[in-house]
């Protein structure tokens, strides 16, 4: 197909044409399974959290009386469906090798993994942690090893299970379908912060605040769909994104989040405003920073190995 991109790089998307009802089917199959099957699955796994399933219809605040742990295994465990679900969906539905869906030029690299990681969370936790080490009042340290052994355990085996998830059908599938009209990297960023920001508004942090957390949001999934579509490869993103919930549910958090307030640093809400105009500066620091790796010339997969 026409390179969309007015480079000698090839499109950022599947090496050979897929008809439109293959897309379509996909998609339903994913979010189907991702949020009626992680629901289900969530459900199932629910007693070992230490909940009756039946305190569904006794409790109103039914994650408030789980432990920290249990609340963070039952919110990241319904992401297993989504990530296997897309990896079918790509290999069965659509009839192409897994690794186009994690680059479409070269062979994956861990070592641009480690770079997306390392660079953005020297750009988004260097200045917090900086604010704590200088001793701001913002912030209070708890620890407590009885529950934050147990909720580091399920953070370190779930949360890139959770993030890689999300890259593989956000910046992954959709952008991949949508740069068959349009190759334009604007767009395609764009489209990738706007349908990454429309399921976090359902976060309790956003309900003070939805266009401020629309735009906090919109940014993070502005600045991964950029870097996928710069480099072809979902490399840097997969990074970035474990790099930045790890920090938040480990290092600095805040309440009211999605995740338990189990950081060993905690502030009592996140502030929109002033986050969003950090973000002005940090994302194109991201985009510049992460450069070193990404393609250059022509070499390819070769479309010939697609199926």
């Amino acid at each position: 197909m026409r390179n969309p991109f007015g480079s000698s790089l090839p499109a950022y998307t599947t090496p050979r044409p897929v008809r439109a009802w293959r897309w379509i089917v996909g998609t339903l199959f994913i979010l189907f399974s991702w949020l009626i099957g992680g629901s289900l699955l969530g459900l199932a796994l629910l007693p070992y959290t230490g909940v009756d399933p039946l305190a569904l219809f006794t409790t109103e605040d039914i994650l408030g009386a789980m432990p920290s742990w249990g609340y963070l295994f039952f919110a990241l465990i319904t992401f297993v469906p989504l990530f296997l679900a897309t990896l079918i969906a790509y290999r069965f539905i659509l009839g192409i090798k897994l690794r186009y869906l994690f680059s479409t030029i070269n062979e994956f690299r861990l070592w641009r993994v480690a770079m997306g990681f390392w660079v953005w969370i020297i750009l988004v936790g260097g200045p917090a942690l900086v604010s704590v080490a200088v001793g701001s009042e913002d912030y209070s340290f708890s620890f407590d090893p009885v529950t934050f052994l147990p909720y580091l355990i399920i953070a370190l085996l779930l949360l890139p299970i959770q993030t890689t998830s999300e890259e593989l059908f956000f910046r992954g599938w959709v952008i991949q379908w949508a740069a068959r009209g349009s190759g334009n990297i604007l767009w395609l960023a764009v489209l990738s912060g706007v349908l990454f920001s429309l399921p976090h508004l359902l976060n309790p942090e956003a309900a003070g605040d939805i266009v401020g957390a629309f735009f906090g949001y919109f940014s993070v999934g502005f600045a991964l769909g950029w870097v996928t579509v710069r480099d072809r490869s979902l490399e840097v993103a997969i990074g970035a994104h474990l790099s930045n919930n790890l920090f938040a549910a480990l290092v600095i958090g805040y309440e009211g989040g999605a995740l338990p307030a189990e950081a060993l640093y905690t502030t009592e809400s996140l502030e929109w405003g002033a986050s969003n105009l950090v973000s002005l500066l940090i994302i194109p620091l991201f985009i510049f920073f992460t450069r070193p790796g990404r393609p250059k010339a022509s070499k390819h997969l070769q479309d010939t190995d697609a199926n």
